[in-house]
């Protein structure tokens, strides 16, 4: 008996062995085709699938997924992957997994990692954009946006205003959200991260210098000097034109202008009419001429600028442009010709001294010599005026001495033809506009007056 029990166990124990194997090699076959239970795609369990068993389910898993996103507790939006034009290009990561598995290992599991290399999940871009951008427009109604820290002026000084996150979603960052929750196999995705973001803080390194320039801009006063007087730019004024844009200190060019104008229109002297003491007739006004300065605002206006921004206490003359300016205002001088065409007579005035005394003879009525505060400003010897006589016809005549005063033609020379000077002369025989001069006297004149002198007539 114990010999025949003996060889039953044994029998069994052969059996069990057999079957153990069968089971072993049944299951070394099976795995080299099928993967190993628990093996885990893109958090798809695809244990004891075939390949193309496999493929179709995580294509189908991908296809039927949705994706639901969320603003913390919010639910925001929903979206299919067939919607997203989702596809899959996994099949040789699948077939690296297969390849690589033990299927005569006696573990039986296998968890294969999931990353954007090995996932290979196409979108449909177009789709994924219109989605994100529709569900960010809808999101975005009614939240705060994000603002930039920036520069403001507050009182006589500036500072920086700190940056404001806002509650504004993103379009690229949610984009960015919803693509990586797809490649991971995730089903909601979170956007309390996608905000928009400030991209300049109150800790930004230029805008605390350009605050500190602005500050050391807003403190310094300027001083005209211009004609006599003395003028202050202060610092209220000066803050009152810079600012802080796109990333510099700006000075407002319009107002700027605005204060050059103002000036040249309260002291400039070209284009106005002079008060004049006269020789004889007490103060007259005599219109304006040619003669005359003014402010270059245009050329004046980058040298203030400069000034200004260069931060410190500033003195300056503004550029002038045209003639008679002087440091203490006079203008017209003590250096001139006066002609008084209601007493027919001319003086020249060198450094406030008479030097000539002339009667003269100026345009006919019809063709008065234009009144003015005119000006030399050329001299020519041996000279052919040319023009119009009254009926029309030309005439030349030749000057040995040719001074021009005005834009039309007028001027002083000499005038051999007149057999008289003074009086009533010119009524029936005066010129046309010219201011004709005894001939000895024009040549001293000539001597006597530099080019630039003003001729003031009246």
């Amino acid at each position: 008996m114990k010999k025949r029990s003996k060889l039953i166990l044994t029998i069994s124990g052969a059996c069990a062995v057999l079957i153990l194997g069968a089971v072993y090699i049944y299951r070394g076959v099976f795995y080299q085709s099928h993967y190993l239970p628990n093996t885990q795609v893109e958090n798809v369990n695809i244990g004891k699938l075939t390949y193309q068993q496999a493929q179709s389910k995580l294509t189908k898993k991908l296809v039927n997924a949705k994706y639901q996103l969320y603003d913390n507790q919010k639910s925001l939006a929903t979206i299919t992957g067939k919607e997203l034009g989702l596809s899959r290009n996994s099949g040789g990561y699948l077939k690296k997994i297969l390849a690589n598995q033990n299927s005569w290992s006696f573990s039986n599991k296998v968890s294969a990692e999931t990353t954007s290399d090995v996932a290979a999940v196409k979108v449909d871009q177009a789709a994924l954009d219109a989605f994100v951008k529709e569900t960010v427009d809808q999101a975005n109604q009614g939240r705060t946006a994000t603002s930039n820290a920036k520069v403001v002026q507050e009182s006589a000084s500036f500072k920086i205003k700190p940056e404001v996150q806002g509650t504004q979603l993103d379009q690229a960052a949610v984009k960015a959200a919803v693509e990586k929750a797809i490649v991971n196999g995730q089903r909601k995705v979170q956007v309390d991260q996608a905000y928009v973001k400030p991209t300049v803080t109150q800790d930004n390194s230029k805008l605390k210098t350009e605050v500190k320039s602005l500050n050391e801009v807003a403190k310094t006063t300027g001083t005209y000097t211009l004609a006599g007087k003395t003028l202050t730019i202060t610092p209220e004024m000066i803050t009152s034109w810079i600012s802080y844009q796109d990333g510099q200190v700006v000075v407002d060019q319009t107002a700027l202008t605005n204060y050059l104008s103002g000036l040249n229109s309260q002291y400039a002297t070209y284009n106005r009419s002079r008060e004049f003491k006269s020789t004889k007739r007490g103060t007259v006004t005599v219109p304006a001429g040619i003669y005359g300065w003014s402010i270059n605002v245009s050329s004046e206006l980058p040298k203030l600028t400069a000034a200004i921004l260069a931060g410190k206490d500033f003195t300056r003359t503004p550029t002038i442009q045209g003639s008679g300016y002087s440091k203490d205002g006079t203008d017209i001088g003590n250096t001139y010709v006066e002609v008084d065409k209601e007493n027919q007579h001319m003086w020249v005035y060198i450094n406030g001294e008479e030097k000539i005394s002339t009667d003269i003879v100026t345009g006919k009525p019809k063709q008065a010599t234009p009144s003015g505060v005119w000006s030399v400003w050329a001299k020519e010897r041996n000279s052919t005026l040319k023009g119009k006589n009254d009926d029309g016809s030309d005439y030349a005549s030749k000057v040995s001495y040719w001074m021009p005063i005005d834009t039309t033609g007028v001027g002083i020379h000499d005038s051999p033809w007149q057999p008289k000077y003074g009086g009533d002369w010119y009524k029936e025989h005066g010129s046309h506009g010219c201011i004709n001069t005894p001939p000895e006297t024009m040549a001293k004149v000539y001597d006597l007056v530099p080019i630039g002198t003003p001729v003031l007539v009246f």
